[in-house]
């Protein structure tokens, strides 16, 4: 006689269990709106007492549960387009580091604007000519970059907030990686493409110091990199192109 009242509080019972496992999980895959402002709040007191010279407002919060269930607060300058860092905030509200150190200081968000400005114009100016024989992708080498500045070069070394002078970094560090898929070519095709991409560079001053290459010669599929601007215009383009496909 009391087994319907014992199943009905065990069915109760499942689903408050169930419910508060849902919410459980809810609450920690997406967080929730009062830990979020809670961390909005406690990345803007941290940032003005750990910067206080810095005039800093909130550009973004994103939450990332999976493996790292904290709140990932974005703080940006009102003056300076280069200085903005993320502060890591626990669910409670507790501050566990910045990236102020290696995102502003060790200019690497000035590194990645400058080249992502490089890439746009490479994309604007070189790639739509083109887009019916090869893909074309950029680098700003970052290694030759500093090994540069390492070696005393002071003209290269970056300054928070500068001008992009596509021109003087092009010339220096960038890095075309041409990659055609499709077609076979020949080695004189091949010599013909490249310097047809470097007219094209040289028309929209959009410089570039050197190329990787992916590309099928005589059935072959092949890669070389290394193939610096100057040697385009190279009488010997041919032996260096086949010397560097080879190695």
């Amino acid at each position: 006689m009391f087994k319907r009242p014992i199943h009905n509080i065990l069915t109760g019972l499942g689903m408050l269990g169930v419910f508060f496992v849902g919410w459980w999980g809810w609450y920690v895959f997406d967080g929730s709106d009062k830990a979020e402002q809670r961390a909005i709040e406690t990345a803007q007191e941290y940032a003005n007492v750990a910067y206080p010279d810095l005039s800093l407002h909130v550009a973004d919060v994103t939450y990332l549960s999976l493996y790292d269930p904290k709140y990932h607060v974005t703080m940006a300058s009102d003056t300076s387009v280069d200085t903005e860092f993320v502060v890591r905030i626990t669910r409670g509200g507790h501050v566990v580091d910045d990236s102020y150190e290696e995102d502003v200081v060790s200019k690497e968000n000035t590194y990645r604007r400058i080249s992502e400005a490089y890439d746009a114009a490479v994309q604007q100016a070189i790639a739509p000519t083109f887009s019916d024989r090869i893909d074309v992708m950029t680098e700003l080498s970052d290694s030759a970059w500093r090994d540069d500045v390492a070696h005393g070069d002071d003209v290269t070394h970056l300054q928070l907030d500068q001008a992009v002078d596509l021109e003087f970094y092009g010339a220096r560090y960038g890095i075309l990686f041409l990659h055609a898929e499709d077609d076979s070519y020949t080695y004189e095709d091949v010599m013909v493409l490249l310097r047809d991409v470097k007219r094209v560079a040289d028309e929209n001053r959009v410089p570039f110091h050197s190329l990787k290459l992916q590309i099928t010669i005589d059935g072959i599929e092949r890669y070389a990199e290394g193939i610096r601007y100057s040697d385009l215009d190279s009488p010997h383009l041919s032996a260096r192109l086949k010397q560097r496909m080879n190695d």
